[in-house]
């Protein structure tokens, strides 16, 4: 796959990923009852309100962030790129894990979090800057 291509389609799932982070804590924020869904059984809503600051701001905003790094070219794309997944990697492995430990509930965040687990750390990795071959 040509590089250009590779570039837009990690662009548009970064943008996408960003507005849908941010489009799911309005959800949450304007609808306490879908809180139920994500939140793990006998769990004070509480426990999820408290990823809000971190998952908007490392994980929404910083995939747009990322998106625009990357659509730039910038030198600094790849350095947020890779804080952007370490951050995606955690707040995935934490709502898989959810559902494993939490007696089952939880499983709806687990798969809306499957991909945030693995591609960010997949574009990282091919968008990785790489020496000239001489």
């Amino acid at each position: 796959m040509p590089s250009s291509v590779l570039r837009r389609l990690a662009v548009l799932y970064l943008v996408v990923q960003g507005a849908g982070v941010l489009a799911w804590w309005l959800l949450l924020l304007a609808m306490p009852a879908s809180r139920a869904w994500f939140t793990a059984a006998g769990a004070p809503e509480a426990v999820l309100m408290a990823f809000l600051p971190g998952d908007v701001a490392l994980v929404g905003a910083g995939s747009i962030v990322a998106a625009v790094g990357v659509a730039r070219r910038a030198r600094w794309a790849w350095p947020v790129l890779l804080v952007h997944a370490a951050c995606a990697a955690y707040a995935g492995l934490y709502c898989v894990s959810l559902p494993l430990l939490a007696g089952g509930s939880g499983w709806l965040a687990a798969v809306a979090m499957a991909p945030v687990l693995v591609v960010p750390a997949a574009l990282a990795w091919v968008l990785r800057p790489r020496e000239p071959r001489g």
